[in-house]
């Protein structure tokens, strides 16, 4: 058996590359997100990659590369993640996860991007990273702050959870409300409801850090990733001081959960509380937690801590290839700070 890999072309190979992903990650509906993530990013098209077996249409794996600006400290740089990789059942020894992994370096040693990353979630993830002696990076974490205790009652208790809930609920409140803090003087906190404009690339453009590493936040990328999304809505707060935009979070909701997509901007030991104080107020009679994920080292941990949020779980290691003796390889061997959300680990 002889396993080698090809390029994806989307034009002509698009049903298949389709019928793979369905076969091997079938949680996802990729036919709509499929324009959206790999056609429209304004980053650019992804690249995608088929491991066959012996002739090239018997196709026994997948995966693709996201291009994804960065601020790597102070320069923007274009850079890719690696998502939508999935081996077919039959063929997941580690040969042929090998060899599409090394195969997503490959615009990185060509020089199309600074470096990629990769977010497995779980230690079975990193076989493939051990097997070629690469060490994760940084770890992202998930931190939750319960507002309300039903759910878990009525697991417990069944029909008689309603009074110790109401109580449980009531405690949560109190113990709640030390930690929220009424508007700062000059600050308001309101809803984005419409498009993101210029005023969202300048506040990207001036949180520049030397030695931290992160996401582009540019007008063209939060529309695409939080207007245009075919799959999610998302709700968005802005925090302004005298009509100047400072900061913003970025929210998914489900029946019970609020996930702090992203939390970004300046003056975040004013803004970050403010920002969680009116997601916790707003939420707290209606659902049952809040959850956030933050990398280890990130600014905002402190402030989230400060909101009562609690360390919950491991969620991702972030894996870094960087093309050897580069300048970004010099820079990542300088142990930079990755300042990492969920909008960073979701593809």
């Amino acid at each position: 058996m002889t396993i080698s890999v090809r390029p994806v072309h989307h034009e002509t190979d698009n049903q298949e590359f389709l019928r793979i992903l369905r076969s091997n990650l079938p949680t996802l509906p990729h036919e709509r997100r499929f324009d959206w993530l790999y056609r429209a990013n304004p980053d650019g098209p992804a690249w995608s990659w088929f491991a066959f077996q012996d002739t090239p249409d018997r196709i026994v794996g997948v995966a693709s590369v996201f291009r994804r600006m960065m601020w790597v400290g102070k320069e923007l740089q274009m850079c890719g993640q690696v998502g939508d990789f999935g081996i077919s059942a039959g063929y997941r020894s580690l040969g042929p996860a090998l060899l599409l992994q090394r195969t997503t370096f490959g615009p990185v040693d060509q020089g199309k991007l600074a470096f990629c990353y990769d977010c497995p979630p779980h230690q079975a993830g990193m076989s493939t990273f051990r097997r070629l002696g690469m060490q994760p990076s940084c770890r992202v974490d998930r931190y939750a702050l319960p507002l309300r205790v039903d759910g878990q009652a009525r697991k417990r208790l069944g029909s008689a959870s309603v009074l110790p809930a109401a109580v449980g609920n009531l405690l949560l409140r109190l113990h709640r409300f030390s930690t929220l803090r009424p508007r700062a003087n000059g600050l308001e906190v309101s809803d984005r409801t419409g498009a993101f404009g210029k005023e969202f690339s300048q506040l990207d453009a001036a949180v520049k850090i030397a030695n931290v590493i992160r996401g582009q936040r540019s007008a063209a990328h939060l529309n695409w990733r939080y207007r245009e999304d075919p799959l999610q809505q998302y709700q968005v707060l802005t925090a302004r001081r005298n009509g100047e935009l400072i900061a913003f979070a970025v929210l998914f909701t489900t029946s019970e959960v609020v996930t702090v997509v992203d939390l970004f901007g300046m003056d975040l030991q004013e803004t970050a509380v403010l920002l969680l104080t009116a997601i916790i107020e707003r939420f707290q009679r209606s659902h049952q937690t809040v959850d956030a994920y933050l990398s280890e080292g990130s600014e905002l941990i402190c402030h989230f801590l400060r909101m009562r949020f609690r360390l919950r779980s491991e969620a991702a290691q972030i894996v870094v290839y960087a093309k050897p003796r580069s300048e970004v390889s010099g820079f990542l061997h300088g142990s930079p700070n990755w300042a990492f959300t969920q909008a960073e680990i979701r593809a």
